[in-house]
């Protein structure tokens, strides 16, 4: 690497940490891309539905990058999911921190049904739970966002 390429580095480094201020910036971006990669898990399922009933005959190596694809976003979303039921403080708050966990467990357990059977309804509705939390998330004070 240059030296540039070095200050570059630096100065992307230096600039993602200065995006996430406090935790609860920290649980608004993981739900964003919790919804994103559910999204995209929709969109992978629809697309393969649609595969399957032009009858396109599609490579192996096509159809394994595309499965490695589809396991990524499904990984990813089971991952944000485990971490955001971790991040629940279940001492300072344990009526609202047993409902969001509920609310996870959800999520990820349409993901995993929606995955394995190639149906989108069930993870699209965990999209509007998702969805729904982060309004709420949102309207949360300024001053109570530690």
């Amino acid at each position: 690497m240059t030296n540039n390429q070095y200050i570059n580095a630096y100065k992307k480094t230096q600039q993602s940490s200065n995006v996430v201020t406090s935790s609860h910036e920290i649980v608004r971006t993981l739900m964003k891309e919790l919804v994103n990669s559910m999204q995209k898990i929709v969109l992978d399922i629809q697309e393969e539905r649609k595969r399957k009933q032009d009858q396109f005959s599609i490579d192996k190596d096509f159809e394994e990058k595309n499965a490695r694809h589809r396991s990524k976003n499904l990984s990813k979303s089971l991952s944000i999911i485990y971490g955001l039921q971790t991040s629940l403080d279940f001492d300072k708050a344990l009526e609202i921190s047993n409902n969001l966990f509920q609310l996870y467990e959800y999520c990820r357990h349409e993901i995993i049904k929606g995955f394995s059977q190639k149906i989108e309804g069930g993870i699209l509705k965990a999209i509007d739970v998702m969805n729904q939390i982060m309004e709420g998330w949102e309207k949360i004070p300024s001053f109570e966002r530690q």
